[in-house]
């Protein structure tokens, strides 16, 4: 924007004509069309008068003139004053950017090397199965009878049956996945009574890295870094 362009909206805002503009401000009309049409610019004190005139504030004037119009009020202590609060603030909001922005590199970098030299590894899962509960008192090879049979040519066969059903309804299979060999068999009392597991496989895992999840924050790093420099660029340009 012109800075006769603003200071004619602000005299449009007060619904004031140039006359009692001019009247107000203390200089001829004549002198404020200059103004207003651009041929002319004021002096420190002429500055002074339509800024108390108009209630300007020096920072939205700042913001909304063209760099060569403001080139052309250097000269006004209290524009100079404004552009120079405004370089600053711009010099450190392009600083900040750019800081953020290779701090986000670095870490993104770090973070990507992490993952490049991330090694997976291999090791046995050995593999147990437990058929039930075993109740205090009973043997090891209690739910064995659930596997035998038929009994037909033995002389307690109904009694051997009806246990194998007993048994047969206590089963309660569960697996577990150790990471050590606890041998063929082992022991671990639960709640109610004893468990008994029997080793059946063992298989080769292949565990990966904690360290190939940083292929994400890297990235993401990386990109965040792009977009501060980016941010940092848009605000040198403007």
């Amino acid at each position: 924007m012109r800075f006769g362009d603003y200071i004619r909206d602000q005299r449009r805002d007060l619904q004031w004509t140039q006359p009692e503009a001019a009247q107000q401000i203390g200089i001829e009309q004549s002198y404020l069309s200059k103004l207003e049409s651009g041929k002319s610019f004021p002096s420190e004190e002429v500055f002074a008068s339509i800024k108390a005139a108009y209630k300007i504030d020096v920072d939205d004037l700042n913001k909304r003139l063209f760099p060569g119009e403001l080139d052309q009020l250097r000269e006004i202590g209290d524009v100079r004053s404004a552009i120079m609060k405004r370089t600053k603030d711009f010099e450190q909001r392009v600083k900040t950017w750019l800081i953020a922005g290779i701090v986000c590199l670095m870490l993104g970098g770090a973070a990507l090397g992490l993952n490049l030299i991330a090694e997976d590894s291999d090791r046995f899962e050995y593999k147990y199965r437990s058929v039930g509960v075993i109740l205090e008192g009973e043997g090891l090879d209690v739910f064995d009878i659930v596997y035998d049979g038929p009994f037909d040519n033995r002389e307690n066969a109904q009694e051997l049956r009806q246990r194998q059903q007993e048994m047969m309804a206590r089963l309660d299979e569960q697996f577990l996945s150790l990471n050590e060999n606890r041998g063929v068999t082992f022991t671990e009392a639960v709640s109610d009574g004893t468990r008994s597991w029997q080793f059946y496989a063992a298989d080769m895992v292949r565990i990966r890295s904690p360290l190939r999840w940083m292929i994400a924050p890297a990235f993401m790093l990386i990109f965040g870094a792009l977009g501060c420099f980016f941010a940092s660029y848009r605000w040198r340009s403007t």
